[in-house]
């Protein structure tokens, strides 16, 4: 049910509203998890290798539609927090049309592009290409529904839903993954197998979630399935943070592009390693999705000073998760790798990299926190900054290592957490300075009685 998230025991409420959507990402990173198990045990190494450098291919899709669904997260959360139940119709209608449109674009140019994507532009070695290429052109073709998803799970965690979709994904999960075994296994499908898989559960977790929506809320009619104005007000705040994710989406394809220029080894265990770590960023992203929407709704309700305890509670909850996630994480690494089929080499540097990662993790989980404040009021454009200086920080110094021989494989990794410190000096200084306050999308209601400093902050974006 939808979660009012303005009045309340703030940590409660964030943590109750947060479980779920942790659940819910840990479910989504179990879909390339199982496909990496499944082909690094059934198909082989160079086959895990050549799918493992489709994966920041087919971040790149997702973190655009990720970054627009920003947007549609910020407005339908101010308008919920506002209780302006007619935009709120309007704006669901819009987001969803908006996301099917950019999918459809998306899905055709990855599938046109995708030998040159892996063959130019990831300098992918001749023997694990066909694999690659066959794989990510059957990804494409469920790009469209994956947009279509995260467009309603941007709704559903904008009006604090965030449950709904945890059941969503766990049913697509285990689709996912009981078609994978059944693709590979028994049909020998190989590579292909496991991207039919995926495309096939895209397409059932776009379908149920959104008859979901459609069936369990009720919102007031405007006549209007497609709103130009709100659907300015998406792109305004949706497509700063779009690009953001797709800038630091082309960073990772980057670092993939490096790694490859040292092996198949060093591939199989950069896939493994960062499908490892991307488990240790659940609870991270959980936390971030749910302060976002704290603060959306509070900012709307003209309630700031529950923002800042909120951003304290959370802070407090995440690094608590962090090193307890990190202190396992390090003890069990070797038996974590060994999971997914490496040995000798690759299972070496994929332990000494999940490794790493465990000690410079809160920092990570800092940033995180501070720049989830930034994004539920609307503050993308700071936050945006932030991001692209920790990504140009890392590619620069991953390259120049390389270049100079300061650094080998691992320049894809422990250039991280310089860029980090950047962006933690950024948001914080952002938030410090209160200027976050002023971004708000929607006016405050009437009924609240919030200070005349609040009112006039909130009213001034209107």
């Amino acid at each position: 049910m939808k979660k009012d998230m303005t009045s309340g025991k703030v940590w409660k409420l964030i943590l109750l509203f947060t479980l779920p959507i942790m659940a819910g990402s840990l479910l989504q990173q179990l879909y390339n998890t199982v496909d990496g198990i499944v082909v690094g045990n059934f198909i082989g190494e160079d086959a895990f290798a050549g799918v493992g450098t489709c994966g920041t291919l087919g971040f790149l899709f997702l973190a655009f539609a990720m970054g627009l669904g920003v947007g549609v997260g910020v407005i339908v959360s101010q308008y919920y927090g506002a209780r302006k139940m007619k935009e709120l119709g309007a704006a669901i209608d819009t987001s969803l049309i908006l996301m099917g449109i950019f999918g459809i674009v998306f899905a055709v140019a990855g599938y046109a592009s995708t030998p040159y994507m892996l063959r130019v532009v990831l300098n992918t070695p001749e023997n694990i290409l066909p694999y690659g290429i066959l794989y990510f052109r059957i990804y494409c073709v469920g790009i469209v529904f994956q947009f279509i998803y995260n467009g309603i799970s941007f709704v559903l965690r904008g009006m604090g839903d965030s449950k709904a979709t945890l059941y969503f994904l766990l049913v697509t999960t285990v689709l996912n993954g009981l078609l994978a075994v059944l693709f590979v296994m028994v049909f020998h499908w190989g590579v292909a197998g496991t991207a039919i898989a995926t495309v096939i559960a895209q397409v059932v977790c776009a379908g149920i979630s959104y008859i979901y929506l459609r069936r369990r809320f009720k919102f007031e009619d405007t006549g209007k399935h497609f709103d130009a104005a709100i659907c300015r007000h998406i792109l305004r705040l949706g497509i700063p943070s779009a690009i953001q994710q797709t800038i630091v989406s082309f960073g990772n394809t980057a670092m993939q592009r490096l790694v490859n220029g040292f092996g198949e080894s060093a591939i199989a265990a950069y896939t493994a390693g960062t499908r490892i770590n991307m488990l240790m960023f659940v609870p991270i992203f959980g936390f971030q999705a749910g302060l976002a929407s704290f603060t959306g709704q509070n900012i709307g309700a003209g309630k700031l000073d529950r923002v800042k305890s909120g951003f304290r509670a959370t802070l407090i909850m995440a690094i608590s998760i962090s090193v307890a996630a990190s202190t396992v994480t390090y003890i069990f690494a070797p038996d974590i790798v060994t999971i997914f089929g490496l040995g000798g080499d690759a299972l070496a540097l994929g332990v000494q990299q999940v490794q790493f990662f465990t000690v410079v993790f809160c920092a990570f989980t800092f940033y995180m926190v501070v720049g989830a404040v930034l994004q539920g009021a609307g503050d993308v454009v700071v936050l945006s900054i932030a991001t692209l200086s920790a990504l140009a920080i890392r590619v620069a110094l991953g390259y120049l290592g390389v270049h100079f021989g300061i650094l080998g494989y691992e320049a894809a990794w422990v250039t991280n957490p310089i860029g980090w410190i950047a962006s933690i000096l950024i948001t914080t200084l952002r938030y410090g300075s209160g200027k976050w306050k002023a971004k708000a999308v929607v006016s405050i209601p009437p009924d609240t009685k919030p200070s005349e400093e609040i009112r006039a902050i909130c009213e001034g974006n209107e």
